[in-house]
């Protein structure tokens, strides 16, 4: 899942190398220096071309070698200690089968209403046949192509958050039915031991093909700067979360 929370946690597993490796046992330490590796050298690959295609990623050209390795970073860190699949939704909405992709634009249209009640984004309960397989998933800085990925990135996403809370700014389906926009108050906090609290608005654009009804297109849109991101993790938290995740 792609969103800036991964950004930021993957900055802090960089600085923090050291520290953590002081700690961890040897087994571990080795996973991770292993890690550790490919994120330089997918940096400095990075740099020299200026975008990246990988398994089918596509790197913003204009992300400084930093970001990208971050990027990265994350990712392999959340697949080795992240949690191996996201959950599957309850499917407590009677009309709605969930073990089925959608079969009309109404029921598509339905199940992202859905999806963001159970606030899928940080719960990592995710209508996975919602999406067509070969689904683009983009935020402003990173694009790749695959459900499955996005999936991973969900459940490991939730490794890495203690407690969040999501509110609903605004939510807008397309006259003809394909295309939904969101806006979500999305509070979040890391498990880390002063348990920084961090809060942005974040949206998402959902297009749908009116022929499979499935969707094709994830496009996140995030009203923060990476930096000011990177800041709220060492500020001490001005707000609370009761929130749906405990640790």
């Amino acid at each position: 899942m792609t969103s800036v929370a991964l950004l930021i946690l993957s900055l802090l597993t960089i600085q923090h190398a050291n520290s953590f490796h002081s700690l961890a046992s040897p087994i571990l330490t080795s996973r991770v220096r292993a890690a550790s590796s490919s994120f330089l050298l997918r940096a400095s690959t990075d740099e020299k071309n200026k975008e990246v295609e990988d398994d089918d990623v596509a790197v913003n050209e204009d992300m400084n070698p930093l970001t990208r390795a971050s990027w990265y970073a994350v990712e392999a860190f959340g697949n080795v200690f992240g949690s191996d699949t996201a959950s599957a939704p309850k499917g407590d909405d009677v009309d709605t089968d969930l073990s089925q992709p959608p079969k009309s634009l109404k029921e598509a249209l339905r199940r992202i209403e859905l999806d963001n009640e159970r606030q899928y984004f940080l719960s990592g309960e995710v209508d996975v046949l919602a999406y067509d397989e070969d689904c683009v998933f983009a935020d402003p800085f990173v694009s790749f192509s695959g459900r499955k990925r996005f999936v991973d990135n969900l459940a490991n996403l939730g490794s890495f958050i203690t407690k969040y809370d999501a509110r609903m700014l605004g939510y807008d389906v397309s006259d003809d039915g394909t295309t939904v926009t969101t806006k979500v108050m999305v509070k979040l906090e890391l498990n880390l031991p002063w348990k920084p609290v961090l809060a942005w608005p974040w949206g998402v654009t959902y297009d749908i093909d009116p022929e499979t009804c499935l969707i094709t297109n994830h496009e996140e849109s995030w009203d923060i700067e990476p930096l000011e991101g990177v800041k709220q993790i060492f500020r001490k938290p001005t707000v609370k979360i009761t929130g749906n995740k405990d640790a």
